[in-house]
């Protein structure tokens, strides 16, 4: 007897028919055509689109929420990170706990079941951030799977032993990976070379942000690549923004593209953020820095979408939504048939999930039953008409239901 038996759903990956789930505990059981095993709760979905839950690779948990406390008068990224490191000295671990535990709970409402977050560490205020969040983690463990990164404050100087000394201790206390900005550290190298020392002697995977920048330079990301193969690293280190790749000639981006997918880097674009932060000193034409996403993926490189900041110095905007976030990216990179939807889809869920490592993630039998249901029968149709995520289950309880209302009162008018 199963738990709960959805049945006639269109299933994510399958591109025909409908199919029955069924789900005891917090996996699934079975997936088939016309399921008749009795069933505790049945649920007729009349071909609505099951996804698996939604993966959000790439946020700032601590800093959400402050859009409105700290503020960023010339948008640009280097003024975003100053403002926030000030205003980081001076809140509370329980504010920082109840606007992460917020942002967290507003993703969760939109689908998303996993989450990796990247949080400060600062010599001058210690572990107190992290820890907040490290206690979000476990507070909110039975509903989100959340990955936290430790990552040092910016130094203009570069990173100081101190700093790797906390990231150890970090990583001892809770944190699940380590990371950083090499692209902005006085000695991208160095910093790179420091982290995998310190990544490879704790047995732990890498997160980087990487060439952050409106410059054509892709040395950092070429010299992360080349270091996660000669350190054997491949498929533990995963690169967001890649804004440079953008600015770059074509030979210089297939050469480091290629570089890219030998390492098996995992690959995060974040182009709502990247957006609003790039190109803030140019005339027309104005860069945008999002990063190659279409040469990525016909590359063979592993490519993903994040939320990446919301409501904070660095993008005062955003819902922790990653259905929001598909439609944007998919308007930016030009991806709009069906068969490139899907592909966008995936970014959001497979992708993610896969970079994460996340143990039993699908919609096969034998899988945690971590899903979603979308008034949607299609990908496309999910994506283009932001549908509702009419259920979010996770580990096989429902743990969301949002409905969308609407009363077509002119109708009766003549």
């Amino acid at each position: 007897m199963y738990d709960l038996l959805l049945k006639k759903a269109k299933l994510f990956g399958q591109s025909q028919g409908v199919f029955d789930v069924g789900i005891k505990g917090e996996k699934i059981a079975c997936v088939g055509c016309e399921l008749d095993e009795d069933a505790g709760w049945v649920v007729e979905l009349d071909g609505k689109l099951v996804i698996p839950g939604f993966v959000d690779l790439h946020t700032h948990l601590e800093k959400t929420l402050t859009a409105h406390l700290v503020h960023n008068n010339s948008g640009t990224l280097e003024e975003a990170i100053g403002n926030f490191q000030e205003f980081l000295l001076g809140i509370s671990p329980e504010d920082i706990y109840k606007r992460a535990r917020r942002a967290a709970e507003m993703a969760i409402s939109q689908g998303t079941t996993a989450i990796r977050s990247h949080i400060t560490v600062d010599p001058r205020i210690g572990l107190e951030t992290i820890r907040s969040v490290l206690t979000v983690k476990r507070d909110l463990q039975k509903v989100v799977n959340i990955q936290v990164v430790a990552f040092p404050a910016q130094d203009p100087t570069g990173i100081k032993q101190e700093q790797l000394d906390l990231l150890r201790q970090a990583v001892s206390e809770g944190a699940d990976l380590i990371g950083g900005c090499p692209t902005l550290d006085a000695d991208y190298r160095r910093f790179t070379d420091l982290l995998f020392k310190l990544g490879t002697e704790l047995d732990v995977d890498i997160d980087f942000h990487v060439d952050e920048t409106d410059e054509p330079n892709v040395e950092a990301l070429e010299y992360l690549a080349e270091k996660t193969i000669t350190q054997e690293y491949q498929g533990r280190v995963t690169a967001g923004h890649l804004c440079s790749l953008s600015a770059v000639s074509d030979e210089v981006a297939e050469r480091v593209i290629r570089k890219v997918r030998e390492a098996e880097l995992n690959v995060v674009t974040l182009p709502s953020a990247n957006l609003f932060l790039m190109g803030r000193g140019d005339k027309q034409p104005i860069r945008r820095g999002v990063t190659r996403v279409r040469d990525l993926v016909e590359g063979g490189v592993s490519v993903s979408y994040a939320s990446d900041n919301v409501r904070d110095p660095f993008r005062p905007f955003g819902n922790a939504d990653l259905l929001e976030e598909a439609l944007l990216t998919a308007q930016i990179v030009q991806m709009g048939s069906p068969a490139e939807l899907e592909r966008i889809l995936a970014m959001g869920t497979y992708n993610p999930a896969k970079a994460m490592k996340l143990p039993g993630y699908g919609l096969t039998s034998g899988c945690y039953a971590d899903m979603v249901v979308l008034s949607a029968t299609s990908p496309h149709e999910a994506i283009v008409s932001q549908a509702v995520k009419e259920m979010v289950f996770h580990r096989g309880k429902l743990i969301v239901t949002n409905s969308r209302q609407t009363q077509e009162l002119w109708k009766g008018i003549q």
